[in-house]
């Protein structure tokens, strides 16, 4: 049976690059929620384009929409996927539980003056590879270690944009914790990359034994 984990935290948590890790070690599918959203975006679809809206106003996009979308590619994932951006709100975690079991959450913990900081120094290519200007940067400035394109910055990445973000965070998402109880195991987000991904990993083979 296939086994899920969820990875929680704020904007700027870490939450994509630690997921992404944590998907590699496991042989599991890292989803991104988001990335997927940004890819339907591109495609300059009708679709994208509402999404778009909602978006760049740094509002959730519809449940009818994401939920279908987390369906479809849990159904690519037969070996076990990391769910990163996705549930965001009760209502699509009760979603999630009529489908699949999730086996453990990871939230991350950052303040919202670290997240404010780090936001600033996200880039990220056109194919989702997710990089920061100080705490993850590439080996070549401004261009993509995997495949060469040059880096951006987010539309949505802007002051008054991320604080709406995070106080959709901490009134929609952090609710989750409380919701899976005992499958929750708390990382504290502030230190490095490394130093995060080795206390993520203790955690959960702590938690199998």
């Amino acid at each position: 049976m296939a086994q899920h984990i969820i990875i929680l935290g704020p904007q700027a948590s870490g939450k994509g690059t630690q997921a992404e890790m944590l998907a590699h070690e496991l042989n599991h599918r890292h989803i991104s929620m988001g990335e997927k959203l940004r890819e339907e975006v591109a495609s300059g679809s009708k679709l994208g384009q509402m999404m778009k809206a909602h978006m760049d106003n740094g509002e959730l996009v519809p449940d009818d929409l994401t939920n279908k979308m987390i369906l479809r590619e849990l159904e690519r994932s037969p070996n076990g996927a990391i769910l990163d951006g996705f549930p965001r709100t009760i209502a699509q975690a009760k979603f999630l539980d009529d489908h699949i079991e999730i086996a453990h959450v990871i939230a991350l913990t950052i303040s919202d003056k670290t997240a404010v900081e780090r936001i600033g120094g996200r880039r990220e290519c056109p194919k989702g590879h997710n990089y920061h200007t100080k705490y993850n940067p590439p080996k070549k400035p401004g261009f993509c270690d995997t495949d060469g394109l040059p880096l951006r910055q987010r539309s949505d990445d802007t002051p008054a944009t991320i604080m709406k973000r995070l106080a959709l965070y901490h009134e929609q998402t952090e609710p989750l914790i409380a919701h899976y109880k005992s499958k929750v195991i708390s990382i504290n987000g502030e230190p490095s990359i490394p130093e995060v991904h080795l206390a993520v990993l203790k955690a959960l083979h702590h938690r199998k034994r």
